[in-house]
């Protein structure tokens, strides 16, 4: 068996099975959003929600040598996502219930996500040593973070617009 091969089912199975269902369900959910949908606010959360709370269980793991490589990630991402998100992405609905429209962004940055993340977790188990470096723990958490916080900028675009948006029609023929 080639090395190439050895080495990716090595990775493979090491990694935790919840891992598998979780990145599943992650994919799944993003994929809904391909198409417009009507959904309510609640559903509109979960995502974002999610990655969130890998995002805040990665700094908890991190510990306080990592808080700023944390906050500034945070900001840098929420940033990007609010000027990412179009304000013209959802509509309210009279019954509170949400007009999303169909987009691929929401797919591709969590792929984005999902394999940075999967890739930090496979350098610092097959080289435990580099967690030891502050440039690689820092980095790590930088861009992690950033890229995860990216859904928060974009979910907070997407709640503000519907704070201040008009109860609209429902039809999702002229909203594609």
């Amino acid at each position: 068996m080639p090395a190439f091969l050895a080495t990716i089912i090595t990775i493979v199975s090491h990694t935790p099975l919840w891992v598998w269902p979780l990145y599943a369900l992650l994919l799944f959910l993003a994929g809904q959003g391909t198409r417009a949908r009507v959904v309510p606010l609640v559903r509109m959360l979960i995502l974002p929600v999610v990655v969130t709370v890998l995002t805040i269980s990665t700094g908890i793991v991190a510990g306080p040598s990592g808080l700023p490589s944390i906050l500034v990630g945070a900001m840098l991402g929420s940033v990007l996502g609010l000027l990412l998100e179009r304000d013209d992405s959802l509509r309210r609905l009279p019954d509170g219930r949400v007009l999303l429209r169909g987009e691929w962004s929401s797919v591709v940055q969590l792929v984005v996500v999902l394999v940075v993340r999967y890739a930090i977790a496979i350098v610092s188990g097959m080289s435990p040593i580099i967690n030891g470096d502050p440039t690689w723990h820092s980095g790590s958490l930088l861009v992690s973070t950033a890229l995860s916080a990216i859904f928060l900028g974009r979910t907070a675009r997407k709640l503000r617009t519907y704070a201040g948006a008009s109860l609209q029609d429902n039809s999702l023929a002229e909203f594609r």
